[in-house]
């Protein structure tokens, strides 16, 4: 048996509203740098990015403030993928395949979608998250795509109960030679009465979001896409626009250094 939510959000929560509209700042799809201080590199962590596989990461309490109640963590993530922008959105817009790259999410299950004025779209999905074998947790979140702006910002679904207190976050996608850098930040706060190590588990979950297997699922989609595009099932992409190799080498992975 599952321990879920103190407020039946499990059941009532695609009917009810959230117990409040909104307390943290949200983000904004737009370029990066909009957000901040929160991606500034050091040359260090430059280095370390362009001489490994591994993101550049950090989880930090916020101060406590209106839009920050006392426990909200952020965490933050850059990371290089070796392959295109492309790729890397057609993982973060598939939603119902969320379970099968981010750690801890069992289930994603979009239930609305409209466009914008700018060609994006707008997604509402329920995540389920299982943050223990008998803890599982639920909530609403609104995702804003503009590929314009190559974003995508989140926050909660307010017309719908969650057992997050609130959370907001920002996806941001760079085109580099090597193929992608990827801009990732959540903020969250669970209610108090989710005992501590369950929050704990949570922040780590959102932290996976962005570092654990992105980069190998881009390269398994990459692979996947080629396959199909070389029977004539999908168009062929365009890789070398961002200097991929070309499709005969993907299946072997010999995939360039980053530079």
């Amino acid at each position: 048996m599952m321990i879920g939510t103190r407020g039946a959000a499990a059941d009532a929560g695609d009917t009810v509203g959230h117990y409040h509209d909104g307390v943290f700042k949200q983000y904004t799809p737009g370029p990066y740098k909009k957000t901040s201080k929160l991606f500034v590199l050091s040359a260090a962590a430059k280095q370390r990015l362009a001489e490994s596989s591994k993101p550049e990461c950090s989880v930090v309490a916020l101060p406590t403030s209106a839009t920050a109640p006392k426990g909200t963590m952020r965490c933050t993530s850059v990371l290089d993928v070796r392959a295109p922008p492309n790729i890397v959105w057609s993982l973060l817009l598939d939603f119902p395949r969320y379970p099968q790259f981010v750690s801890g999410i069992s289930s994603c299950k979009p239930y609305s979608k409209k466009r914008t004025l700018k060609g994006g779209k707008i997604v509402g999905a329920k995540y389920t998250v299982k943050l223990s074998p008998l803890f599982k947790i639920q909530y609403h979140l609104e995702h804003h795509y503009e590929p314009t702006a190559n974003s995508m910002a989140w926050h909660l679904d307010y017309t719908k109960k969650s057992d997050v207190f609130d959370s907001v976050g920002y996806w941001h996608v760079e085109a580099q030679p090597w193929g992608s850098r990827v801009y990732y930040t959540q903020d969250s706060l669970l209610p108090s009465w989710i005992p501590a190590p369950v929050r704990k588990t949570f922040t780590k979950v959102a932290m996976r979001s962005a570092t654990d297997t992105l980069e190998p699922k881009c390269l398994e989609e990459m692979e996947r896409q080629q396959k199909a595009a070389k029977f004539g099932r999908l168009p062929k992409l365009s890789l070398l626009k961002v200097g991929m190799p070309r499709v005969p080498e993907l299946p072997k992975f010999k995939l360039p250094g980053r530079e």
